[in-house]
Parts: structure tokens; C-alpha cells; sequence
């Protein structure tokens, strides 16, 4: 009788364990529209994951599972307004009602709703690094550490280059009307305001950073552009002693699509420094196993 209630004991516990790693997809209502969170449930403080401009919630498929598998953290990722499955607010279609700031505090209103509004880790890739960096700005006490990909800080935005590329950006919207494609234009338009904001609002010292920077530059229309932009990322870098630079080599922008493997260490490195002492062994063991079978499938390829 013993040995059938240990039976039925563990096939629950094994239960509640798969059935914390299951993805939710949900629509929150964050004040007049519908924000879409996609949230791989598990325990322990959770980690928020900002996309690209105009990358909805798959650019992260790659990754997700691994870093779940491993830290059993909750992941949250989210479409920003009138991307991917997220509404956009159409009651004003004013251009200062829909930028990077209301971004934020839909995000913010959101991550309430769902029970999320403690302490949380950062991921941000390009464009999401600048909302990364503004989420931290405004709630300090409650960021614990940030992973940035590649990410956009405002030191590599000169006043030139934002001036010429809002140039571009108001001529096409001047011949384009943006009928169908508003948060398009929104982003676009919205450059030069974000640019000034993040200058206002710094990433807090007091939080630690791993910031990832593409070894390959090629995107860049010149190459003064990527020199600038990896001179840039160790700028920021090298501002305070709990942020470390690495270049990810052989990576283009995009770098947990050309190393993955690179990108899921870090964050469970960033994750574990959070934790007390011995508290992450369990995720080091884990992460362990990980890397042994995810170095032995790189070769294969």
C-alpha cells in the first residue's frame, strides 16, 4: 500500500512539474486595448523578454524552451501594441499618444494584471533594449539583472543620424498613409522623442548587466556605423563594474539565432547571479547537462 501511494505521489509531483513549463497565450486588457502575452508558467522570480522593433512573440522560439528546461523560471514574452496579436489603441491616433513611454505603461498595467509586478529579470534584444533600459529606469528596486542582444543604447544615436533618418522616415510617411499599417508609422515617427527619453533615462547603475554585442556588423549601411556601434556597447559596458561586454563572434544581429547556445548560457548565468548563495545549483546542474548535449549537436551540423 505504501509503495502505491509513492507511485501515485510521484506520477502528481511529475505532473505539476510538465505542467508548470505549458505556454499561455492571453489578451489583457492594459486600458482601452488588448496587450498579447505569451507565458511559459514556472516558479520563482520571472523573466521578461523585449523583442526587436516590430518582432512579435516567435522571434524567441528558439530559445525559450531551453531556458525554462533549465531555470524553471516563468518566461514571459509579450507583441507590442498593434503587433503580432496585440491590439492598438485607437481612441487618439495622436503620434505623442503612441510611443516608447505608453509602451511601458501598458506593459507595466499587463504585467500587474497577470500577478507580475515584483521583482524580474530583463532580456532585451535591439529596439528592446531601449525598453528594457526605460522598464529598469522606472522600477529599479524591482529589476535584478538584464541580459542586452545586440541591443540599442542611446549613445550611438547622434543627433545627425536620428535628423536624417527622421527625414526619410516623414518623407515616405508624407507619400504613404498609414490606412493600414499605423504602428508602423507610430515607431518610425516616434524615433526622435524615444532617442530624447533614453537620454533622460539611463540604465540603473545599481543593476547588473550582460551585454551582448554582434561580432559581425554587416548590416550597417557603412562601417563607420558598426564601428561606432561596438564602440558604443563598450561604453556602456565599461560605465560600471557589474556590467560585462562580450563580443558574440561569427553572430549578426540577431544572435540567438547564430548562437544560440551563447545567448541561453548568459541569461542563465544572469538568472543564477540573482539567487542566493547555493540557492542555483540545481540550475547550474541542469544547465550542465544542457550544454553538454548542445555542444555535441553544434558538431553535427
Amino acid at each position: 500500500m505504501k509503495k502505491f501511494i509513492l507511485v501515485i505521489c510521484t506520477f502528481f509531483v511529475l505532473m505539476a512539474n510538465s505542467g508548470s513549463c505549458q505556454p499561455v497565450d492571453t489578451l489583457i486588457d492594459v486600458g482601452g486595448y488588448r496587450l498579447h502575452f505569451h507565458i511559459i508558467k514556472g516558479s520563482g522570480m520571472p523573466i521578461l523578454f523585449e523583442g526587436g522593433a516590430g518582432a512579435d512573440v516567435s522571434i524567441w522560439d528558439t530559445i525559450l524552451k531551453p531556458i525554462a528546461d533549465i531555470t524553471n523560471a516563468t518566461l514571459i514574452t509579450y507583441d507590442r501594441a498593434g503587433f503580432g496579436k496585440s491590439e492598438l489603441d485607437t481612441s487618439n491616433r495622436d503620434l505623442a499618444n503612441h510611443g516608447i513611454l505608453q509602451g511601458i505603461q501598458g506593459l507595466e498595467t499587463g504585467l500587474k494584471k497577470l500577478g507580475y509586478g515584483r521583482n524580474i529579470m530583463l532580456v532585451g534584444h535591439s529596439y528592446g533594449g531601449f525598453c528594457a533600459t526605460l522598464y529598469a529606469a522606472r522600477h529599479v528596486e524591482k529589476v535584478k539583472a538584464a541580459v542586452l542582444i545586440d541591443a540599442n543604447h542611446v549613445c550611438w544615436f547622434q543627433d545627425t543620424y536620428v535628423d536624417s533618418v527622421m527625414k526619410l522616415r516623414k518623407d515616405h510617411w508624407a507619400k504613404n498613409k498609414p490606412t493600414n499599417n499605423w504602428a508602423d508609422y507610430y515607431a518610425g515617427l516616434s524615433l526622435a522623442n524615444t532617442v530624447e527619453l533614453m537620454k533622460q533615462s539611463p540604465f540603473p547603475a545599481t543593476v547588473p548587466v550582460i551585454d551582448l554585442v554582434a561580432g559581425n556588423v554587416a548590416p550597417f549601411p557603412d562601417s563607420a556605423g558598426g564601428v561606432r556601434w561596438k564602440a558604443c556597447h563598450k561604453q556602456f559596458a565599461d560605465a560600471q563594474p557589474n556590467r560585462q561586454g562580450i563580443t558574440a563572434y561569427g553572430c549578426g544581429h540577431i544572435i540567438f539565432r547564430d548562437n544560440p547556445v551563447l545567448v541561453i548560457s548568459t541569461i542563465v548565468k544572469a538568472y543564477t547571479g540573482t539567487l542566493g548563495k547555493g540557492k542555483g545549483d540545481a540550475i547550474l546542474n541542469r544547465f550542465l547537462s544542457y550544454n553538454i548535449e548542445a555542444v555535441n549537436e553544434q558538431r553535427k551540423k
